[in-house]
């Protein structure tokens, strides 16, 4: 679906088939909320980052659309990769009180700073893990905002075709919501209920979602933790994950 798709279908759903109550520049603005609100319940779409660390200083600056990591990886002087455990500052804090003293080395964690978009590698890297480019952060960003009618959601991405009507189903629901009137309040929550366990057409639709573009974070640790040889890790093969990758 366009932008002009979706002008086409909210007027419909909300019986306002001209876009004459809700016009289109309130529907373009909920449009872009709501492809933003898709992304962030779903981490659907996934942008691959690669940042140059600086050896001695553990703080590498991200996008400034970024909403949330999925995977970091590092690379050192003979081209060897390694994957990086996510970790938050409290948990070190925790396990590690003193991990803010530790020498420059190869970096085994990161966290990750939402508010000012900063990855801290955990050590700081040496020059041997300060490679250009050496660091690939996966990462789910802000899309981009549409505007045209002919512009379509999700930065054009094909695989997210099958899931415009969740765009639709949030900005009808948000429509509705304006009248404020019982009736309108039910077709509301008939679209979107903002609970998970009540789901509406919207949470529906990010159900198919998760299901269709899991993360290796997101699988359970009953299928990660293998005590018989196995490894504790999310390059484990599982169902949902089932290269190891």
């Amino acid at each position: 679906m366009n932008v002009s798709d979706i002008y086409e279908e909210c007027g419909r759903l909300l019986n306002d088939p001209n876009n004459d109550r809700w016009t289109t520049a309130i529907l373009l603005d909920r449009i872009n909320v709501a492809q933003t609100a898709v992304l962030a319940y779903s981490n659907a779409v996934k942008t691959k980052e690669s940042l140059t660390p600086v050896a001695g200083t553990a703080e590498v600056s991200l996008d400034s659309d970024t909403m949330d990591i999925i995977r970091v990886h590092i690379k050192n002087s003979s081209s060897e990769w390694k994957k990086l455990d996510g970790i938050l500052k409290d948990q070190l804090d925790f396990t590690d009180p003193g991990w803010r003293n530790r020498d420059d080395g190869e970096p085994v964690a990161y966290t990750w700073d939402g508010t000012n978009q900063q990855l801290t590698l955990v050590p700081a890297p040496t020059s041997e893990w300060a490679q250009s480019n050496g660091l690939e952060v996966w990462e789910v960003q802000k899309p981009a905002d549409v505007s045209a009618t002919s512009d379509i959601p999700f930065g054009s991405n094909n695989a997210m075709i099958p899931y415009h009507m969740a765009i639709v189903y949030w900005v009808v629901a948000q429509c509705w919501m304006d009248d404020g009137t019982p009736e309108a309040l039910g077709k509301s929550k008939f679209h979107r209920t903002d609970d998970f366990s009540r789901p509406g057409k919207f949470e529906n639709e990010i159900q198919k979602l998760r299901k269709k573009f899991d993360s290796p974070k997101d699988i359970p640790a009953r299928i990660l933790w293998r005590p018989e040889g196995g490894r504790l890790g999310t390059r484990a093969q599982a169902k949902s994950n089932p290269l190891g990758i």
